[in-house]
């Protein structure tokens, strides 16, 4: 089974970091991370939750902390980011 991560942050305009998202879906692929799902939170608008598959938990873990990633979050507009990585059982 795959281990997956679990992605949340405030955006401040949802339909802007969506934009950025969908244009970095390639950086995702790059660094083993498949999309899986996108969701806006109903009570929350501009907060926004993605699911990943993780194909390569070295690379996953270094997108995560990369500088690039850090410059791409800033052209998103995005805040409070959480990341957490799920393993199977």
């Amino acid at each position: 089974m795959a281990t997956h991560a679990l992605w949340q942050a405030d955006v401040a305009d949802f339909d802007a970091w969506l934009k950025v998202f969908r244009e970095d879906r390639a950086m995702r692929k790059a660094a083993g991370i498949r999309d899986l799902h996108i969701w806006r939170d109903p009570d929350r608008a501009d907060h926004a939750v993605a699911l990943f598959e993780i194909t390569n938990l070295a690379s996953a873990q270094a997108f995560f902390d990369s500088e690039e990633l850090a410059m791409h979050h800033e052209r998103g507009g995005i805040a409070h980011i959480t990341v957490k990585l799920l393993t199977p059982v």
